[in-house]
């Protein structure tokens, strides 16, 4: 039987990782594509591509789930399509590669993530959180601080405040669409982690990286410390995880700060791939109920770089 795979956002950088690793290991698939536009990079990579509205049309879910009938797995890559998705497990008879609910719902919210950590893990949780639209002049919160969206990924949509200036500035923000934080160390390293707790297999990778101003990991290299991965497991084995978190942190004075949680896989699924962490790839066998009889073998102290090519496809 061809399997067949139904990938959202296929233009994007995760879809585009994520049907590599499929057509890697899944050589006879298809691979269907969805996006907003008809053209992108999916192009280069995907047998077929529907151009659907946006998420949130009345039109999306019917056309979704006329193009979704036939495929054996919906791999949602954006996060409103994540969303989507959560919310309409019941209407798709299909296997979709998302977390529970309840997984996503805690980590669309910058403010929830804070919560959790401060509640269940407080020496990773940042010291300042806070709604814009609970921030007044007469709070004393010392300058500088971070300023970013209640919700999001990508490392976009944020600005840190620095002045009075900047302060005046926040009168024309949104205000329950953003959220202040704690300003950590700009010159301090980033560190991204991803993290895969499934029925036989719970694992862990870290990597020191450095990004690109769109906000996507251009440069890696692989960060081991049985430490650190022992106590971020701590927070899959804590949501009863069985799926897939991405992780992201810096360091300082030696004690984790993490300023997101992702739940899904991330941008750099490929790299990790690359290197022997599977993640993708066992989580689809997981959702596909087919063994996965590979040792696992990840490489350790390696470095990997982000680009594309031209390529002409007609």
């Amino acid at each position: 039987m061809q399997l067949k795979f139904l990938i959202t956002g296929c233009h994007g950088d995760l879809a585009f990782s994520i049907a590599q690793i499929i057509k890697k290991k899944f050589k006879k698939a298809k691979i269907l594509g969805t996006d907003i536009e008809t053209n992108g990079i999916g192009n280069v990579i995907f047998d077929e591509i529907y151009k659907v509205p946006k998420v949130n049309s009345p039109r999306y879910s019917d056309e979704i789930l006329k193009i979704s009938k036939s495929v054996n797995l919906i791999i949602p890559s954006t996060e409103k399509e994540i969303i989507f998705f959560s919310k309409n497990r019941k209407k798709f008879k299909n296997k979709i590669l998302i977390n529970n609910e309840k997984i996503i719902n805690l980590f669309l919210s910058k403010l929830k993530t804070q919560r959790f950590l401060r509640k269940n893990f407080y020496d990773f949780s940042l010291k300042l959180s806070l709604k814009l639209s609970d921030y007044s002049s007469s709070k004393k919160i010392p300058l500088p601080f971070f300023l970013k969206k209640i919700s999001g990924s990508g490392n976009q949509n944020y600005k840190i405040v620095k002045n009075k200036t900047d302060l005046k500035n926040l009168n024309f923000y949104k205000k329950k669409d953003w959220v202040i934080e704690e300003l950590l160390d700009p010159n301090a390293e980033e560190y991204t982690s991803a993290i895969i707790r499934l029925k036989n297999i719970k694992k862990i990778i870290i990597f020191k990286r450095k990004l690109h101003k769109l906000g996507h990991t251009l440069y890696a290299e692989t960060f081991h410390n049985p430490e650190i991965e022992k106590k971020l497991v701590k927070i899959a084995d804590k949501l009863n995880l069985n799926g897939a978190l991405n992780i992201q942190f810096k360091i300082q004075k030696n004690q984790i700060k993490i300023f997101d949680i992702n739940a899904r896989l991330s941008s750099t699924v490929k790299m990790r791939d690359l290197i022997g962490f599977h993640d993708c790839l066992w989580w689809i066998q997981e959702k596909l109920e087919i063994p996965n009889k590979s040792p696992v073998n990840i490489k350790k102290n390696k470095i990997l770089i982000k680009y594309f090519n031209e390529k002409v496809i007609n």
